[in-house]
């Protein structure tokens, strides 16, 4: 009896685990990525970024397309056509959605966490001046990862 209960509680110790650390970019790409280049001609930036220091995994995707994994203090940036967009972000078994209109030249950024204690991924679009910190403070996860 002993032995099943033990077993139990490895199975379940064992599903409650999972990585939080992501793949990173080149030094090269996050460096590049933290000079705020414009985007494209016609077309519109989005960094999304998590700052928290302790978070699951969370997957990012724009209008279905997945774009790659947050973890703890990493960003990405990610380019699209001018125009409405989904971004979505999914971490543990929970999802979140927010809906942007992108103009051409725009340079968007977006706070993607989930913070212990929480069941749901937050994702939120916030000012530049917050949004270029977080990116400073993080480094480039790999996306597609």
């Amino acid at each position: 009896m002993y032995r099943l209960i033990a077993a139990l509680l490895l199975l379940a110790l064992a599903g409650c685990s999972q990585a939080t650390t992501v793949a990173m970019a080149p030094p090269g790409q996050d460096a590049a990525g933290k000079q705020f280049a414009a985007p494209p001609p016609g077309m519109g930036a989005i960094y999304f970024y998590n700052p928290s220091t302790a978070s699951p995994l969370l997957y990012v995707s724009v209008d279905g397309l997945y774009i790659g994994q947050l973890g703890t203090q990493t960003w990405m940036r990610a380019e699209f056509n001018a125009g409405h967009h989904v971004l979505r972000c999914r971490g543990g078994n929970s999802g979140n959605a927010l809906w942007v209109n992108v103009a051409p030249g725009d340079m968007r950024f977006v706070d993607v966490q989930m913070l212990p204690g929480q069941v749901i991924c937050t994702i939120r679009e916030t000012d530049p001046g917050a949004g270029r910190a977080g990116v400073l403070s993080g480094s480039r996860a790999l996306q597609g990862q």
